[in-house]
């Protein structure tokens, strides 16, 4: 194998899901293999491996499907006792402990919903990222006991015993359900108002998280560093770096500290509503964040390159929460961590991946002052 390791890693000692994606991402970059690459080994091995299932799979922090670790494994090479291995590995950690349930997925819409945790000792339950063919059984609601009626219950409209109690509790409900309805309106109307009386002034914000607090706004031309969010605590920007693989020396964007983070960035309007991702490098001049190759799948390095105005160099910035998710405008996926949000190490390079709204793929931009140099 031509990875950096002299060994592949070992699932032993993982203790959590998050740990377990982490080492089969590992794994991969042990390989030295693309998701493509490991597509053709799968099918060659007549298993089924889908480029986007690899991108699901590796960018989430719940453990994948039995049938995706075994056909993973032997893709990137290693033997059946090895691939019992880490078979036998993610069945200890599915039995052995009960998985939190995740976060709502605040990018989540009509078209990207949000993927459901797996449940330990549930191998036949579909998922949106790890399934391998369509369909599939799943389990079937149970119908909730009801209490036997008492006398002087009332009938409810599907001829069940209702009793007073129960109307009470539904009044309150009602009521309250009212009152929540009435605090969004009033929260929702209140700042347009204010805006309204104040002139609504247009200028970015003073303070830093405050300039990506719109929910119907991208951040003006300017100057920025640009922070993934699931490592805004470890004071990490995008930057530029190098394969972790050692594969290449090309530069590429990658997670950096903050401090001594270069190029400098500069987020421009392009038109439409897509924008550019200026890189700024003393030396090397101006160029613009690119989509390796144009590809359209899952996979892809992000890397600077000169800019030419085309699609796969401009992104939508699609507000979500405190950030916004970064689509390139040629696949319209989206950018985050090459190995999801498990990928909090400096150097963690940025990819085209399938959408999952999870914090590695929600970007902070954070207003900073014009470099002292002369750009090029």
């Amino acid at each position: 194998m031509s990875g950096p390791f002299s060994a592949p890693p070992q699932p032993d000692g993982l203790t959590s899901p998050a740990e377990f994606v982490a080492a089969l991402g590992r794994l991969r970059q042990w390989s030295g293999l693309t998701y493509r690459q490991l597509t053709a080994t799968a099918k060659a091995s007549g298993d089924v491996l889908p480029t986007s299932t690899i991108a699901g799979a590796l960018g989430r922090t719940t453990l994948p499907r039995e049938e995706f670790v075994a056909a993973f494994v032997r893709a990137c090479g290693l033997g059946e006792d090895d691939t019992a291995r880490w078979v036998a590995h993610r069945k200890r950690l599915a039995a052995g402990m009960t998985l939190p349930a995740e976060p709502p997925d605040t990018a989540a819409g009509p078209d990207h919903p949000p993927v459901p945790p797996e449940q330990p000792g549930r191998d036949d339950r579909p998922d949106q990222a790890d399934r391998f063919e369509p369909g599939g059984p799943g389990g079937r609601e149970q119908p909730v006991p009801t209490a036997p009626a008492r006398p002087g219950d009332t009938a409810g409209p599907t001829g069940d015993a209702v009793r007073p109690e129960t109307r009470a509790l539904r009044r309150f409900a009602v009521a309250g359900a009212g009152a929540v309805v009435l605090l969004l309106a009033t929260g929702a109307v209140l700042p347009g108002l204010r805006a309204s009386l104040t002139g609504g002034d247009a200028r970015p914000p003073a303070s830093p998280a405050a300039a990506t607090a719109g929910s119907d706004r991208t951040p003006p031309d300017g100057w920025y560093h640009m922070v993934p969010s699931h490592v805004a605590g470890r004071d990490l920007c995008v930057g530029e770096g190098r394969e972790r693989n050692r594969r290449t020396d090309r530069p590429l964007a990658v997670q950096r500290p903050c401090r001594d983070v270069i190029p400098d960035t500069y987020l421009h309007a392009a038109g439409g509503g897509a924008h550019e991702i200026q890189w700024h490098h003393p030396e090397e001049g101006p160029g613009c964040l690119t989509v390796d190759e144009a590809l359209t799948g899952p996979g892809a390095l992000i890397a600077p390159a000169d800019c030419s105005g085309a699609r796969h160099q401009r992104f939508v910035l699609k507000p979500v929460g405190p950030g916004f998710a970064l689509r390139p405008l040629h696949s319209g996926l989206c950018v985050g961590a090459l190995y999801g949000e498990a990928d909090v190490a400096p150097g963690a390079e940025l990819a085209q991946k399938s959408c999952t709204g999870r914090p590695d793929q929600v970007f902070l931009f954070r207003p900073v002052p014009a470099p002292t140099w002369t750009p090029r």
